[in-house]
């Protein structure tokens, strides 16, 4: 293919004596290998990016799920709330005649809402658990992305490795420093995947595990609060009872204060750890990948203009690759710049879930610490008990129903933010699927200049 092109544009630029020993041969080799490492690299990159979309895939009717159960929760919690409030305030003069079958009434119902609220994170978690198991059956578990990746990155190493070889063969050719430039810019973008499936795989390890956190100590809350309202339930005929309840629903309430700031602060903690990890794993500095990249890129650029046309004309196609190379990584930058737009919505939605869980919990705290002091210093002062019960009834109630304001505002607010992020073709699925229609664009230019 390049026999008769490199021989005459070689003589017309340096003589005949520069190219009588030119290895004609191994640059046909030389230019079809550097073109095969390139599209090994497009095609890891493919690989990671399709992992990605399994592995952040949100299970079948989720969201659905979850909302029925959250609003369901939400709205038994609250009725039962308003119930032991009016309960209160219709006998705040005479609390004793407070009726036993009314009060275990509301406090069934709200155990009948906590119930429900543990019982949809217990689905979530065995959701998330099923995927887990059908993703290490289906061959797409992290662990297995990691392998599929390590195997990959051994290939396209083995034909750099052979690639130097056959450059350092031949020292004297005039291309000798583009293709030395060249090499620098494959080994970098071989390093810029690599360094991109660590994070995409610190990212789905990450998120994956900070669901079974938020999830895992939202079940421990709920369980004290069903052990603290079935205590309560019981204290209306057996009063001794009554701080043992208030004290269980105090645990409860702690776990239901650091479920979201841990949920978040696991996410972070998680990534960091299984990153560097991977990057222990595979024996490699994962932090300097695209900074190296720029800088390969201009230093192969500078080659390009420093050398005489019929040079590059006789270096195979190494200007059809730059043409890839520059595409490939601006691409990449328009992809980073949209999907920060995503980012900082779902910063913003995290940073509301770790302001809004626990107010909404330490409104129960209060109502439990209220319901204490009762108990334990005014025993003696059925009124001024009362009154704090009721105070706790309208803090626990404010709560319920800023949960119930909040649950359908998040959906109803993720649906219009979804709404609008897809007619701009922003959805993080989108942007996914365009990269993925890059890659297979980069492939046939490549194919197409090997004809």
């Amino acid at each position: 293919m390049l026999a008769a092109p490199i021989t005459l544009l070689a003589n017309a630029a340096c003589g005949d004596a520069a190219y009588a020993v030119a290895p004609i041969d191994d640059e046909v080799i030389l230019d079809d290998l550097t073109t095969e490492i390139l599209r090994k690299e497009i095609d890891l990159e493919r690989y990671y990016l399709q992992y990605r979309v399994a592995g952040t895939k949100e299970p079948k009717y989720r969201r659905a799920r979850y909302f029925a159960f959250q609003v369901s929760s939400a709205m038994t919690s609250l009725a039962s709330n308003i119930t032991n409030v009016a309960l209160c305030a219709s006998h705040t003069k005479v609390p004793d005649t407070i009726s036993v079958r009314g009060s275990r009434q509301g406090l069934e119902a709200g155990l009948v809402g906590i119930a429900l609220d543990g019982g949809s994170s217990a689905v979530e978690l065995c959701s998330n658990s099923y995927t887990a198991l059908k993703n290490i059956r289906n061959g797409t578990s992290p662990g297995a992305a990691v392998k599929n990746v390590v195997a990959r990155i051994k290939k396209i190493d083995s034909m750099i490795a052979q690639r130097e070889v056959l450059i350092s063969r031949h020292p004297d050719l005039q291309a000798t420093s583009l293709y030395q430039a060249e090499g620098r810019v494959l080994k970098s973008f071989r390093d810029w995947c690599l360094s991109e499936f660590a994070d995409v795989y610190a990212d789905v390890k990450s998120t994956q595990a900070s669901f079974n956190v938020y999830y895992i100590l939202d079940i421990i809350a709920d369980c004290s609060y069903m052990a603290s309202q079935i205590l309560a339930i019981k204290s209306l005929t057996r009063p001794e009872l009554g701080n043992a309840s208030a004290n269980t629903g105090m645990v409860g309430d702690t776990f239901g204060i650091i479920s979201a700031p841990a949920s978040g602060k696991s996410y972070n903690m998680m990534y960091r750890y299984w990153r560097k990890r991977l990057s222990a794993t595979l024996k490699e500095d994962l932090n300097s990948a695209e900074k190296e990249t720029k800088a390969a890129m201009e230093e192969l650029n500078n080659e390009l203009l420093s050398k005489d046309i019929s040079i590059l004309e006789a270096a195979g196609s190494v200007q059809n690759r730059v043409s890839v190379y520059l595409l490939w990584s601006a691409r990449y930058d328009k992809y980073i710049e949209q999907g920060l737009v995503d980012q900082r919505h779902q910063n913003k939605v995290a940073l509301q879930g770790v302001i809004s869980g626990p107010a909404i919990s330490g409104t129960y705290l209060a109502q439990d610490i209220l319901a204490s002091v009762a108990l334990n210093r005014l025993r003696d002062r059925p009124k001024a008990a009362n009154n704090l019960y009721m105070a706790g009834g309208i803090a626990s109630t404010v709560g319920s129903a800023s949960s119930l304001a909040l649950t359908n505002y998040l959906l109803i607010d993720q649906l219009r933010y979804q709404k609008k992020m897809r007619a701009k073709g922003l959805m993080p699925e989108q942007l996914l699927a365009a990269r993925l229609k890059t890659l297979d664009e980069l492939d046939e230019r490549l194919l197409a200049a090997e004809k």
